[in-house]
C-alpha cells in the first residue's frame, strides 16, 4: 500500500503537475493530507496557482494590480475618515 504522507518535494511535484494534468484520487488525497500538515506547501500551492493564472491569463496583470491598489487606497482613506470622526 502506498504511504499517505508525502515529502515536500513530492507534494510540490503534484502541485505543479495538477496545473497541467488531472491528478488521481489517491494523489489528490495525499496532497490534501500533506497540505493540512505543512503550511509551507499550502502557501506554495497558493503562489503556484497565482503564477499559473498570471501566465495563462489573456488580460494584462497590471490592470488587476491597479484595481487592488485602488481598493486598498479607498479602504485606507475610509479608515482615516472614520478615525477623524471618532476623534
Amino acid at each position: 500500500m502506498k504511504k499517505l504522507m508525502l515529502s515536500c518535494r513530492a507534494a510540490s511535484e503534484l502541485i505543479e503537475r495538477k496545473h497541467h494534468a488531472k491528478l488521481s484520487f489517491w494523489e489528490r488525497l495525499q496532497l490534501a493530507y500533506h497540505k493540512t500538515m505543512c503550511d509551507a506547501c499550502s502557501l506554495y500551492d497558493k503562489q503556484s496557482g497565482f503564477l499559473e493564472r498570471l501566465f495563462n491569463s489573456d488580460t494584462d496583470p497590471s490592470e488587476d494590480l491597479k484595481l487592488d491598489h485602488k481598493k486598498l487606497e479607498n479602504k485606507i482613506l475610509s479608515d482615516l475618515n472614520a478615525r477623524d470622526k471618532d476623534s
